[in-house]
């Protein structure tokens, strides 16, 4: 028999369906499988597949940022950035979630809060601050993918080899395209926005 049906329970089985089949498997019909309840019963509490989905976006983001505010503010989007990332890390599909529901609940906006202080407390604008915490979104959504990326096969390689024979430049950073990792190339692009910001602030004095 399956046991009392709360949105707590729900909560948890809906995102064990992210974590096990991606964001393909969370579904109204597969979680009201994985409850043991019928689709009607499951609609008591959620009413449809976006209020699910959202209902899951808000439980991946629940941990909040512990950010020093003794740090820099540099330090501190940093800081929040890394724990953003390493939170879609612990999800399948997180990012890809999180791109196709806008934030509405309480844990994603006090994200987005928490960022937005930082910024003004930098001295950036209205303008400035919204347009940077979408940039920042995004690089950190860009940096998470967990699926695998396709392995050439020799021939492929060896194609590859050859095309970039007349271009210098890309095959002298060809090792590197390769061997990059997602964490590096995230550490990469935010000291590159950082610094960017850290100079703009600076000459805005």
């Amino acid at each position: 028999m399956p046991g009392p049906v709360d949105l707590a329970s729900i909560t948890t089985a809906a995102v064990e369906l992210l974590d096990e089949g991606g964001l393909p498997a969370v579904s109204t019909r597969k979680l009201a499988t994985k409850l043991g309840i019928s689709s009607p019963s499951l609609y008591w509490h959620v009413r449809d597949k976006a209020a699910l989905l959202d209902l899951v976006a808000e439980a991946i983001c629940a941990d909040a940022f512990t950010v020093d505010p003794g740090l820099g503010w540099r330090d501190q989007l940093a800081e929040g950035l890394r724990q953003f990332r390493t939170m879609l890390l612990a999800h399948r599909d997180a990012a890809e979630l999180l791109r196709q529901r806008p934030p509405t609940g309480p844990h994603r906006l006090r994200h987005i809060e928490t960022t937005l202080r930082i910024l003004f407390d930098a001295g950036f604008t209205d303008d400035e601050a919204a347009g940077i915490v979408r940039l920042l979104t995004a690089h950190v959504l860009n940096s998470v993918d967990t699926r695998p990326a396709p392995e050439p096969d020799e021939d492929r390689r060896a194609a590859m080899r050859e095309a970039m024979a007349t271009y210098p430049n890309l095959r002298r950073v060809g090792p590197a395209l390769v061997r990059q990792t997602g964490g590096e190339l995230f550490e990469l692009g935010l000291g590159v926005i950082l610094d960017g910001l850290v100079a703009r602030a600076a000459a805005k004095g």
